[in-house]
């Protein structure tokens, strides 16, 4: 069997579907036929970023640190992805004959995906409005329209400040990959500002649509290696595996009710003896 764009990833493997008809003559959902035709359900995507702007990490001139904390917050935070296009195929017309009938045939296919659009919350602080604006301005100065890197002695190359992500959709368990993609050539496409336009009794909670221009590729070995992500940075699953915070050595002061008291001294309670009827003589 040939290999697909599925290779590496989740594919349909059910050979049994070509037995049933399906929902021609009715629907039907016993147990087997479910097997074989379990619905595509979206809206488990990761993104990660795999490739940095250099000139941002220049440990002189750069942000590393502010950048870091952008990484995060795209990768961790994000609300929404979209910009994602579909494939399309050009055709190109034949016309003979004396009537001149005309047919089409295929040219070439187009993958109209140049950008794609991630949302997050922005912070007090603006931590992701200062690294964009630090990455526009060091890429081409907001009023001389120069790249000056703000100081860093790199060259002045595309390669030295565009980001490189890896994006997947997986199913519903969040480990199987059903959708795979690399975005390359990564570059910023604005920053918002409009957000600080004051309107009386307007206060907002603010959100920012990261807009990158890209170019999307697709193959096997980027399947593969967004499994890889994947599988190295995984995130909690199961709720019943949440962690408060705390720890049994952060609660020092015990109490237990006396029961010759009637009150809660300090100390760590006998819970044969607290639970447990006593005998009229325990009390004097």
């Amino acid at each position: 069997m040939g290999n697909t764009i599925q290779s590496g990833i989740k594919s349909h493997t059910n050979n049994n579907l070509t037995n049933y008809a399906l929902f021609l003559g009715g629907t039907n959902v016993i147990n087997e036929v479910l097997r074989c035709y379990d619905p595509l359900k979206t809206g488990y995507g990761r993104l990660f970023m795999v490739r940095k702007p250099a000139f941002l990490l220049d440990p002189q001139t750069g942000i590393p640190q502010q950048f870091n904390k952008f990484k995060h917050i795209v990768e961790y935070g994000n609300t929404e992805i979209t910009g994602l296009n579909d494939v399309s195929v050009e055709f190109g017309s034949i016309t003979g004959g004396y009537v001149g009938k005309s047919f089409e045939i295929p040219t070439f296919a187009q993958d109209s995906t140049t950008s794609f659009t991630v949302t997050v919350y922005e912070f007090s602080g603006s931590p992701v409005r200062e690294v964009l604006h630090t990455w526009i301005n060091g890429t081409t100065d907001l009023m001389t329209g120069l790249s000056h890197y703000n100081g860093s002695s790199l060259e002045k190359l595309q390669a030295n400040q565009t980001a490189e992500f890896i994006y997947c959709s997986t199913d519903v368990t969040g480990e199987n990959i059903e959708y795979a993609c690399l975005f390359a050539n990564c570059f910023p496409g604005g920053l918002n500002i409009d957000v600080f336009n004051q309107q009386g009794a307007q206060h907002e909670v603010v959100t920012t649509q990261i807009d990158f221009h890209c170019t999307k590729y697709e193959s096997i070995q980027i399947n593969k290696m967004a499994k890889v992500l994947l599988d190295k940075y995984k995130i909690v699953a199961n709720s019943l595996n949440f962690y408060s915070g705390f720890n049994a050595s952060d609660f020092n002061e015990a109490l237990h009710y006396d029961i010759k008291s009637g009150k809660m001294v300090s100390g760590m309670g006998n819970s044969s003896v607290l639970n447990r009827p006593q005998s009229i003589n325990s009390w004097n």
